[in-house]
């Protein structure tokens, strides 16, 4: 049985989904630095000190988008590599990780760019329409079909469901972008789904 790390909210929750759509039997080991919950026991695993984090057999995995290739090549969840659905899960879940996560970064903590209070609202306003931007993008590019890659259901919007729902933390409406949003609330009511989020207490996702 795997052991997974994970903290409720964070980037980690795209992990928890497809450990549930995989239907993979794990002992799941929640972490809180707020509440001091199983901090030592997440360092003792992964000196960084950062979910996700999974131990398989022993071996340790960390980042994200390498627990959900993993899991997804081995469960099913990942398209073929060479071919053209497989380039675009990578894609989108690259630009997940990257250009979408890292635009958060200025609204979660601007007090770790500047100590101005007047510069630290500076910032939030502007990552607030730098997440916007990013949105629209996905919103954009992503066509018509089900999920990201056709019909099926992979890592990939497992990953980008996850960090697009962050959008409500700071009053952006997904509704403003129709295809996302209708993706969401696909994604969102998937049994899967749903038990992770109840777990993780984040039924107000979308």
């Amino acid at each position: 049985m795997v052991t997974f790390y994970y903290s409720t909210g964070t980037c980690s929750t795209a992990v928890h989904i497809l450990l549930e759509e995989a239907k993979i039997p794990f002992r799941g080991v929640e972490v809180s630095w707020r509440r001091n919950l199983n901090v030592a026991e997440l360092e003792k695993v992964s000196s960084l000190g950062q979910v996700p984090v999974l131990v398989d057999e022993g071996r340790t995995l960390t980042q994200t988008h390498a627990l959900l290739e993993y899991l997804g090549d081995r469960h099913g969840l990942m398209p073929k590599p060479g071919t053209w659905e497989r380039a675009l899960a990578t894609r989108w879940m690259s630009f997940a990780a990257a250009d979408l996560q890292k635009s958060y970064a200025p609204i979660f903590g601007p007090q770790r760019f500047t100590a101005n209070e007047s510069a630290q609202a500076e910032l939030k306003a502007n990552g607030i329409k730098n997440v916007e931007k990013q949105l629209a993008f996905v919103d954009a590019n992503m066509g018509d079909a089900e999920y990201l890659t056709g019909s099926q259901f992979t890592a990939a919007d497992a990953h980008l469901f996850t960090i697009a729902g962050w959008a409500r933390l700071f009053g952006i409406q997904l509704s403003a972008y129709p295809r996302l949003y209708a993706f969401m609330k696909r994604v969102y009511a998937r049994p899967a789904v749903q038990k992770v989020l109840t777990a993780e207490n984040l039924l107000d996702y979308v």
